[in-house]
């Protein structure tokens, strides 16, 4: 992850990733609903023994970014980026699409 879209290509398994949050979606829904899972489901569920809570980096964007309802600021981070299209000018986060302007380190046009 994240999955590059180009010109003519895509890279990633696009399948499979919605396969994953459509499952999250469905278990998310059971639990606002009041459903826990079922203790079938928790006995054939694998074990993680000596456990401890950590947080990994996920790829995402930084930048100024305009037209947002939340981020302010100079500089902000977006949440992690799921489909990344830099030669169509977009890239789509878990929470929303945005338009690539240019890069860090790219020239202003004269």
């Amino acid at each position: 992850m994240p999955i590059i879209i180009g010109r003519g290509e895509i890279l990633g398994d696009v399948m499979g990733e919605l396969a994953r949050l459509e499952a999250l979606a469905a278990d998310l829904e059971a639990i606002a609903s009041g459903a826990m899972p079922p203790p079938e489901l928790l006995r054939a569920a694998p074990l993680i023994d000596h456990w401890i809570e950590v947080t990994r980096p996920e790829p995402c964007l930084a930048g100024r970014i305009s037209g947002h309802p939340h981020c302010r600021g100079a500089i902000s981070i977006t949440s992690g980026t799921w489909l990344w299209a830099p030669e169509l000018g977009w890239a789509r986060t878990l929470s929303r699409f945005y338009r690539l302007g240019r890069p860090h380190g790219a020239q202003s046009s004269p």
